[in-house]
């Protein structure tokens, strides 16, 4: 619609971002420190529960410190974290009896990890200061708390980093390595591949280890040793410096259960594609160890998604025995495809792990997890992706019953049973939640009529099951924990932040609030959920949020934004599930499209995008297509409401959003901008799949250049705004795929400005980029819309 050369870029300065205009800086400001966000922990006990409060933006100063990309993971140099690594402010103890609360603070720094101790009386804490991590102790009956000891801890590497003692008395860690003092900069070394080593690619990643500087940097990084530190402040060493990824305690607190990344790194793969070796280390006596099969990289496994790496995975304790170690290993070779009866099988070993490993059970299908509760009952959930199917058994310890629960399309969200509700204990180790001969599944509800969340029960002697709890039709009410005769729920609304419930009694009919969050609501009408066919027939649906200032009775019409993301699908009927929850609180999240509200603009937000194969074809087949299909739909059903103007929208989408937008405008003119984040623009650039195409390039060559607007740059003829984070590490979105996407643009004289946001990944979190993003954005629309301040 519009074609006027106007090329710009933007390359945000570290901590002082110049631009020429940022006049509604402190309004954007104003909305993000009103937006709350927490997690909720439920004590052993089910006496407390534990709020810890989320920092969502973090400062560019704070992003800015010196880091260093290895192998998928982004480590400081000066702190033993990561730049992903939570960050809590503080901490809310809730008393569920009576709704009494204690708000927990720490002077020396922010809280990056906690655990409940066994017996309830404690919460461990691990408090990163501005160069330390170190273990704190808050103690419950007095309400005060203290640093355990002056010892270094590390969180760069694995998900959770303290475990209890099974007493109560000790606490295992892990210690940080002498302090890192190579430089950020390595010189740059002769790199070489060989096919003799890798037989075949799968994905693209970035800033893989390729040469031996950059191994011995993560291994400095990385490496720790495990100490327990005891209460009274004593330090025992209990291993050296390994590269100890996850832990966790045995049941009868004797051993200790570890995963270590192997000495051999790989260089085609990134940290969490890398194998895995197990030990077992007896506490009484440190060195003793016992080593279990190793776990393969995942590199070079047969094509199919059901496929694994051999050796050893999904290592866990058994909650039902002292210390017995079990395991899953494949059968097949890791290759579902071969032709077999079993192709996974389940292993113990029982302490002190000197015998031979014994079988526990065979399993049909791929196993994707185990769960076991402390009575010998046990769920196994399996998958095949050859028919799209999922499967829930109910299993025993001695395999003597082995009973059907559900089965379904693992894609069909309308017949979801529900996962078995699991808690993880101080020790590491998870455990199904048994009430006598109960198991619970929590299921997120969706269907027709909307998202209900609901429990289920299931009686494991009767083999019955009964809906225990719904979701109220006026808001959404999301399952939480469960203890006995008490439910912990979140509920919220469109205009209602989360506050959080108990609900007690045999019935869980006895409610009483425990928490609420106080993000303020920032929105006057409640959103609207379409119901919409496309033109062949499809049935789709989207929420159109209108602004604040707008009198849905005057006869003027808006302009609006469609925020968008595909999805594809092999099943006509799937594709029509939908998941519009017009219940869902809106907060102020700054890279959600509804902040356009704020402007006067209306927002459609998550349209329908299928991508629907027909005749045994792939989606992607018809991907240019169908997305013209969909928008010429959402377009229609905007007009139908009376509200939009449709000679006046915007389209806007983030990751395959952004690649789906600049498509959009490439093939057709529906729209008058558009704005694109975090997107990838040519496909050959990813010739090895990407998102639901499991073809590479050469086995679909004219699906991938058809599906590349970057070569058909020269139709775009919308301003476009192209947004990417320098230091996006998501497979597929390098930072290039924006650059040359702008430059292509400017070859052929179109309008297109490009913002790269320094220290940011896929994602977007420090608070001066936010700002300047939310500002660009808003005055790119206002602009091109032509929509007064």
């Amino acid at each position: 619609m519009n074609n006027i050369f106007m090329g710009f870029i933007i390359l945000i300065a570290a901590i002082n971002p110049v631009e020429a205009n940022l006049k509604n800086t402190d309004r954007w400001n104003s909305f993000l420190k009103s937006t709350e966000q927490e997690i909720v922990a439920l004590a052993p006990s089910g006496e407390f529960a534990l709020f810890l409060h989320q920092i969502k933006y973090q400062s560019i100063e704070y992003l800015s410190q010196p880091r260093m990309p290895l192998a998928g993971l982004d480590f400081y140099l000066q702190l033993a974290s990561r730049t992903d690594t939570p960050q809590y402010s503080h901490a809310t103890l809730v008393n569920i009896a009576d709704s009494s609360q204690i708000k927990i603070f720490s002077k020396e720094g922010v809280i990056i990890d906690f655990s409940w101790s066994p017996d309830t009386e404690k919460i461990a804490f691990l408090i990163q200061n501005e160069t330390e991590i170190h273990l704190w102790l808050h103690n419950i009956d007095t309400n005060t708390s203290k640093k355990l000891a002056k010892v270094n801890l590390s969180a760069r590497i694995g998900n959770r980093h303290l475990r209890w003692l099974p007493n109560s008395q000790a606490i295992v860690v892990k210690q940080r390595s002498a302090f890192v003092e190579k430089s950020q900069v390595l010189r740059r070394e002769p790199q070489i591949e060989s096919s003799e080593l890798q037989v075949s690619q799968g994905k693209t990643y970035q800033n893989l280890l390729v040469s031996e500087g950059m191994k011995e940097q993560f291994i400095e990084l990385a490496q720790t040793k495990l100490v327990m530190i005891y209460l009274d402040g004593k330090v025992t060493a209990l291993t050296k410096n390994e590269l100890f990824d996850n832990f966790s305690i045995s049941p009868d607190g004797n051993y200790l259960l570890s995963s270590i990344i192997p000495s051999i790194i790989s260089s085609y793969l990134p940290y969490k594609k890398w194998g895995r070796t197990y030990k077992v280390i007896d506490l009484k006596n440190p060195e003793l160890t016992h080593t279990l099969p190793s776990l393969n990289n995942s590199i070079n496994l047969p094509k199919s998604k059901d496929s694994v790496a051999i050796g050893a995975r999904l290592v866990k304790w058994l909650p039902f025995e002292k210390s017995t170690v079990s395991w899953v290993e494949a059968s097949d070779q890791g290759d579902m495809s071969s032709q077999q009866t079993y192709h996974d099988h389940i292993y113990k070993l029982e302490s002190p792990f000197k015998q031979s490993k014994k079988l526990l059970l065979q399993a049909k299908w791929r196993v994707h997890d185990v769960l076991w509760g402390y009575s010998g009952n046990g769920v196994l959930q399996e998958w095949r992706y050859e028919t799209r199917q999922a499967r829930t058994t109910l299993i025993s310890k001695d395999s003597s019953i082995v009973t059907f629960i559900h089965q379904r399309d693992y894609r069909d969200k309308y017949n979801d049973f529900g996962d078995p509700h699991t808690r993880r204990t101080p020790e590491g180790f998870e455990v199904l939640f048994e009430q006598g001969e109960m198991l619970f599944f929590f299921a997120s509800g969706q269907s027709e009529d909307g998202m209900k969340p609901y429990v289920k029960s299931y009686n494991t002697a009767e083999k019955s099951e009964k809906t225990v709890f719904i979701s109220h039709n006026d808001y959404v009410e999301i399952p939480l924990a469960i203890k006995g005769n008490l439910l912990i729920i979140q509920q919220q609304n469109s205009g209602t932040p989360p506050r959080y419930y108990s609900l007690m009694g045999k019935d869980l009919k006895n409610k009483t609030l425990i928490f609420a969050n106080s993000s303020a609501n920032h929105f006057r009408h409640e959103p609207v959920a379409l119901s919409y066919k496309r033109h062949d027939g499809l049935e789709l649906t989207g929420t159109m949020h209108l602004p604040n200032n707008y009198n849905p009775d005057s006869k003027t019409k808006l302009s609006a934004v469609l925020w968008i993301y595909p999805d594809e699908f092999k099943s006509k009927k799937l594709s029509q599930q939908h998941t519009t929850n017009t219940q869902a609180f809106r907060g102020f999240d700054p890279l959600s499209p509804l902040v356009f509200l704020h402007d006067g603009i209306a927002v459609f937000e998550a349209p329908s995008m299928p991508i629907t194969s027909f005749d045994g074809g792939e989606p992607n087949d018809d991907f240019i297509y169908q997305i013209r299909l969909n928008a010429e739909a959402a377009i229609e059903a905007l007009k139908n409401t009376g509200y939009i103007d449709v000679q006046k929208l915007a389209i806007m989408g983030h990751s395959y959003g952004a690649f789906t937008v600049s498509n959009l405008l490439a093939h057709t003119d529906l729209f008058e901008v558009g704005i694109a984040r975090s997107g990838a623009y040519n496909r050959t650039l990813t010739p090895f799949g990407f998102q639901g195409e499991k073809r590479n390039l050469w086995q679909a060559k004219d699906t991938y250049i058809k599906i590349s607007p970057l070569i058909y740059a020269d139709q775009i003829n919308e301003p476009l705004l192209l947004i990417h984070g320098e230091d996006d590490q998501n497979p597929g979105t390098y930072p290039m795929q924006s650059k040359r996407m702008y430059q292509a643009l400017i070859a052929n004289n179109k309008t297109v400005k490009l913002i790269m946001l320094p220290y940011e990944g896929h994602s977007y979190r420090a608070k001066e980029n936010l700002n300047l993003l939310l500002e660009q954005q808003s005055s790119w629309l206002r602009k091109w819309l032509n929509v007064g301040d």
